[in-house]
């Protein structure tokens, strides 16, 4: 669980910073899936062990971090579209970006972190 919590806390900033470059007008082009499940791994090997402690404290930087930077976005920003490759080259918002990868992309893992919690709880419960 922790290293699932410490992934989504470890991929705001970049999940912002691609929002930010759709929001300036500008194409994302060198971002794949293929990319992205190697970062993935890689994070997953690397942070296998990681204490609770540092998951959570990451967790709460980042999280404060992205917060602020998606609240700094102007309506403007937001409402700007650019080629971006991981929608195979659509034009997507900087809002479609930051909805779709910030946020759901968080609420992805927390329905697995959901089921691992439950899985490991004798009665079954999981706190909300």
């Amino acid at each position: 669980i922790g290293t699932i919590v410490h992934h989504v806390a470890s991929v705001y900033p970049i999940e912002v910073q691609l929002a930010r470059i759709i929001a300036d007008g500008r194409p994302v082009e060198d971002v794949t899936w293929d990319a992205v499940a190697e970062l993935n791994a890689k994070h997953a090997a690397e942070h296998a062990h990681v204490r609770k402690s540092d998951a959570l404290d990451l967790l709460w930087r980042n999280s404060r971090e992205a917060a602020a930077a998606v609240r700094a976005f102007t309506d403007e920003q937001l409402d700007r579209a650019a080629p971006f490759s991981l929608s195979f080259g659509a034009h997507v918002t900087a809002q479609f970006v930051i909805e779709d990868h910030a946020v759901r992309h968080s609420w992805h893992h927390l329905a697995r972190i959901r089921t691992a919690v439950r899985e490991l709880r004798p009665s079954g419960a999981c706190p909300e």
